[in-house]
């Protein structure tokens, strides 16, 4: 399958918002459980927004999806992953959603960042 994307790469401030909404949510609980998730939610956040062609075929971001959560999740950096479309059932104004394909990768550091970049299996994907 050749697939020809155009990249925003690195929507690091968003990503770090994500995380830390998540995170905050999680020491808000009000109990200890809730603090040791967070105190483990990993701190090095990618985050990739993908714009299929206008050609693409239909099923291309479904196939993308599967495709990351085939080979991305089996790198073993990767301490979460969370690959989708677009919420668009309740678009708030301030809201974007014109791309095809969201991903949130977690690491515990910069060198899970660099393993993951590097990893065959993520260098399979960008190719793919």
């Amino acid at each position: 399958m050749n697939r020809k994307v155009a990249i925003i790469a690195a929507l690091f401030v968003g990503a770090l918002a994500t995380w830390a909404a998540f995170s905050g949510s999680a020491r808000t609980a009000g109990n200890d459980e809730g603090k040791a998730a967070a105190d483990k939610t990993p701190p090095f956040v990618h985050c990739v927004i993908f714009y299929l062609n206008t050609d693409a075929p239909e099923g291309e971001a479904d196939a993308m999806i599967a495709d990351i959560n085939e080979l991305l999740r089996a790198i073993p950096s990767v301490r979460g992953l969370r690959a989708g479309k677009p919420a668009v059932k309740e678009k708030r104004d301030n809201a974007k959603t014109d791309f095809q394909v969201g991903l949130l990768v977690l690491f515990d550091n910069a060198e899970g960042l660099d393993t993951y970049i590097k990893h065959p299996k993520h260098v399979q994907f960008v190719e793919k």
